[in-house]
């Protein structure tokens, strides 16, 4: 699911960075395969509370199956942000974006996917500190996607509107990233209270 949503990620952004749409409806698509994959995983979690016994031979407790359950969630939710990006980068279509509120765009892109990369590291390296450090580095993307913001508004109409769509998914990629990292924190603090 990390793979899929990092390629969309960086396809879309790409798009905007070259004005070559063809790849939206590409990066659209592929979130069915995020809603899938976290369908299956949804499914065996489920298995697994109807059926303890499942659990011991699949080698997982409850506590990480419903941690998987929820960090998939969460991967499913930031391929809908992925998607609304996708749109609104296809408002963008045959307009004249500045090009400092493109450069923006990919910063604070590129910051999100990072953070995204990094919770998802501190969840299978049980990396606690990771975790720590990942949370507070939302700070400095919310700052720059509120940058980004004061310069859409200097734009006209549908370039304002859709750079502030496409900035709001960017932080909440963030913020659901940072989500993450406070689940890997839960998690590995309740590993070794046991």
């Amino acid at each position: 699911m990390q793979i899929i949503l990092k390629g969309m990620h960086e396809d879309i952004i790409h798009s905007l960075e070259t004005q070559d749409y063809q790849i939206v409806t590409d990066v659209i698509k592929r979130d069915s395969e995020i809603d899938r994959l976290h369908w299956l995983v949804a499914r065996q979690h489920n298995s697994i509370l109807q059926n303890m016994s499942l659990a011991d031979k699949m080698n997982i407790t409850i506590n990480l199956s419903s941690t998987y359950f929820t960090i998939s969630r969460i991967i499913e939710r930031i391929g809908d942000h992925i998607v609304k990006i996708a749109e609104n980068v296809q408002n963008l279509q045959d307009l004249q974006t500045e090009s400092i509120i493109i450069e923006k765009i990919k910063d604070s892109s590129q910051l999100s996917l990072n953070i995204f990369a990094n919770s998802i590291y501190s969840f299978f390296r049980k990396d606690i500190k990771s975790s720590n450090k990942n949370i507070d580095s939302v700070q400095d993307l919310e700052a720059l996607c509120e940058e980004i913001d004061t310069l859409a508004l200097q734009e006209k109409g549908i370039i304002a509107v859709s750079v502030g769509y496409i900035v709001e998914s960017i932080r909440r990629i963030g913020e659901y990233a940072e989500d993450i990292s406070e689940n890997v924190i839960n998690y590995l603090t309740s590993q070794d209270s046991q």
